[in-house]
């Protein structure tokens, strides 16, 4: 089942709505609660964008401590993880936190299946 596409953002838009999403995230993760981080990062993802600065979401997952991360992982919709793993193939490609998020990739993949794999890469618009 295909879903419907969104009308295209300009970089402006999408630059506001991740800022926003930013404060959020921060406010999330400096309150000590990297699930909420992860759930408010992952929301509405900037599929199609063009501007390489406002794509990545990345810090979030290397914010969270290894014993904390299966634990926000399992809190995660199919969609929620097949979402993050979009972002940490953005992540690899970037070459930064490779460490990091290949730990988030093996525990992604252990709960979401190759399936997560397949959809991540196949999605049209990227990230």
């Amino acid at each position: 089942m295909e879903t419907p596409e969104k009308p295209e953002r300009s970089d402006a838009e999408f630059q506001q709505s991740l800022d926003a999403r930013q404060r959020e995230v921060n406010n999330a993760l400096n309150t000590g609660n990297p699930g909420r981080a992860l759930s408010a990062a992952l929301q509405d993802p900037p599929l199609g964008c063009k501007n390489q600065q406002i794509r990545a979401v990345v810090n979030v997952l290397t914010s969270v401590k290894d014993a904390d991360m299966q634990k926000n992982i399992d809190a995660l919709s199919p969609t929620d993880l097949d979402t993050l793993m979009k972002y940490i193939y953005r992540g690899l490609e970037d070459g930064e936190n490779s460490t990091s998020l290949l730990k988030w990739h093996e525990a992604v993949t252990k709960k979401g299946g190759l399936g997560c794999i397949v959809r991540a890469l196949a999605e049209r618009k990227a990230l």
